[in-house]
């Protein structure tokens, strides 16, 4: 009754072409979930502001839309959300060259899922942007602290993988 699964190699080329192109899609689709974006983070006011480098724009090709925006605690776990607000299918906000997402600003037609809690200075927190999609590119993502000024203000800095430090927060302490 236990049968051995016999597999027959593929002798006609048509046959292996064929076989090739029907599992083309899947290939793709797995591929879907193989590359993280980048996202600039800028100080705006004291506020940090995500944007999508040059690169992804042009990545992208053209004027990219914004699904939802999520900011992480990355020190703590579990990682807390800081804020949060995506939109209800099909909205979206268009992101011109030059402009970014304000910390704490969501449009008024988004759902805000976490309203935004204050960035405290010299932690690591996470951004992940969900923006228009081109060929693997699933999602869109950096890191960023907040840095304390001599007068008590705050700059947001973005922070850099280093192979000495790994994600440090370091440009940010006083």
């Amino acid at each position: 009754m236990n049968k051995a699964l016999r597999i027959r190699p593929i002798k006609s080329p048509v046959m292996a072409i064929v076989s090739l192109f029907c599992l083309m899609p899947l290939c793709d689709h797995a591929s879907a979930w193989s590359r993280v974006g980048a996202v600039e983070v800028t100080d705006h006011a004291g506020k940090p502001c995500f944007g999508l480098p040059k690169k992804e724009r042009k990545r992208i090709g053209k004027t990219p839309l914004v699904f939802g925006v999520e900011v992480h605690d990355a020190v703590t776990p579990p990682l807390r959300r800081q804020w949060s607000f995506y939109f209800a299918d099909p909205a979206s906000i268009s992101l011109p060259l030059g402009a970014c997402v304000v910390y704490g600003e969501a449009p008024a037609n988004a759902v805000a899922r976490q309203t935004a809690m204050p960035l405290q200075p010299g932690r690591l927190y996470d951004v992940s942007m969900s923006a228009t999609r081109t060929g693997a590119t699933q999602f869109h993502s950096a890191r960023f602290c907040m840095k304390a000024n001599p007068d008590g203000s705050l700059r947001a800095i973005q922070v850099h993988y280093d192979k000495a430090l790994g994600w440090s927060p370091s440009v940010c302490l006083p």
